[in-house]
């Protein structure tokens, strides 16, 4: 799998992980599944709700979630999820593997010292759960 992102959804992605710095930012990723090629299209920004830490924690409003899956059903959809990671790697940690469902895209984005960084995307393996990273193309 691959993900294709447009440089005009990168740049907002980047501008929230600074405006938020040092917490983590996070947001939905719109677009289509065409088998092997994710195609983002939108990244809609969302609020960082978790009651604490949230330098190194992200959890969106679950209610929010099931907005943006009911709002896109048809071949454009709710296909991932986007956070920074801010003064540490562009990896996924063991919080977010354990907060991540099959099927969708987790990029992250790095932030050190407010200047955005990598950016990476990942997808989950079921056996074993772990996150494997993919090729992203930033278009």
């Amino acid at each position: 799998m691959e993900v294709r992102i447009p440089r005009s959804v990168v740049e907002p992605i980047r501008a929230h992980a600074q405006e938020t710095y040092p917490e983590e930012c996070c947001g939905f990723l719109i677009g289509r599944d065409d088998g092997d090629v994710r195609h983002v299209t939108e990244g809609r920004r969302a609020r960082n709700v978790h009651p604490k830490m949230r330098e190194v924690r992200y959890t969106i409003e679950p209610r929010d979630v099931a907005k943006v899956d009911r709002e896109f059903r048809g071949e454009v959809k709710h296909i991932g999820f986007y956070h920074s990671h801010p003064d540490h790697p562009a990896r996924p940690s063991a919080f977010d593997l354990e907060r991540a469902w099959p099927w969708y895209v987790y990029t992250i984005l790095a932030v050190r010292n407010r200047a955005p960084a990598e950016f990476t995307a990942w997808v989950l393996t079921e056996e074993p759960r772990a996150f494997k990273e993919v090729p992203t193309a930033i278009v």
